[in-house]
């Protein structure tokens, strides 16, 4: 697979994300981020655990998870460095991290044994999405476990760019397994949990699943969904189905690759999420 050359990463950020954030910036002031010794302590501590209860992942023990581990951590042209650990568990689950380009990556078996190496592209992906968009300079959890000293409305925008966060991270993961189906794959099998169904029935699964839950939002039907850190997993696969044409494009270097094109799709997911969240 060709490795995409992209020069700003900044622009694939959601737009709804920014515009989230000024949202907050002008309600309730500057959001607080992570004091920098705290941060640094964190990381500090987590490399520690992996190092501990974790087994470090190299070329040598996993040369095809390295190799699509390297190619995706390449494309940042050595912007960030760090290392991708292992643990043992049966859920498919990765988290990352980071401090000043420095971060730990964990994923859990459950995704090597049961992920395509194109999939696998795609959570690594993800996870190294919210390293280049600094979204751990937000500790979202933390600002929310004083939920009750939050007003109610800004605790729903924090969630919300928590949401639009993950669809960030999400476009990067696709620019690094290249292509909509292993994006959409890996999704469903962490959503559900099951393997070998064809992708078109997948595809086919979750645009009604979509399109059904979006008419009950519209009626008033989710009172809860301001309580949800990630967008529900319809809305993910929406999202990343409207800019896979784009972000694919701009993957393989096509010539008809327009960012006005990719702004107006942009806009369009922005319209789905925000009407959602209102």
């Amino acid at each position: 697979m060709k490795r995409p050359v992209i020069e700003d990463f900044e622009a694939l950020r959601f737009g709804y994300e920014e515009s989230l954030l000024r949202r907050i910036t002008e309600r309730a002031g500057p959001i607080p981020l992570r004091d920098f010794s705290d941060a640094q302590r964190l990381l500090n501590g987590r490399r520690q655990d992996l190092l501990g209860d974790a087994v470090r992942i190299t070329a040598d023990l996993l040369p095809q998870v390295y190799t699509a581990y390297s190619f995706c951590l390449d494309l940042f042209r050595g912007a960030y460095s760090g290392d991708l650990f292992v643990r043992q568990s049966p859920t498919y689950n990765a988290s990352v991290f980071a401090h000043e380009g420095k971060f730990d990556l964990l994923i859990h078996s459950g995704l090597l044994n049961d992920f395509t190496i194109d999939e696998l592209r795609f959570v690594i992906g993800h996870e190294l999405g919210h390293v280049a968009f600094e979204h751990s300079r937000f500790p979202i959890h933390e600002i929310l476990s004083h939920l009750r000293e939050i007003p109610p409305e800004i605790a729903s925008l924090l969630l919300s760019w928590s949401r639009a966060a993950e669809v960030s991270a999400d476009r990067i993961g696709l620019l690094c397994c290249g292509g909509l189906t292993p994006a959409v794959t890996a999704l469903f099998k962490t959503a559900s949990g099951l393997r070998g169904i064809h992708v078109d029935r997948i595809l086919d699964s979750f645009r009604g699943q979509y399109e059904e839950l979006e008419r009950g939002i519209r009626k008033g039907g989710d009172a809860y969904r301001w309580m949800r850190t990630h967008p529900m997993i319809p809305i993910r696969f929406k999202a990343l189905e409207m800019a896979a044409l784009d972000i694919v494009a701009l993957c393989r270097g096509a010539p008809g690759f327009s960012w006005k094109g990719f702004r107006a799709i942009d806009a369009q997911i922005a319209f789905i999420l925000e009407s959602l969240d209102r």
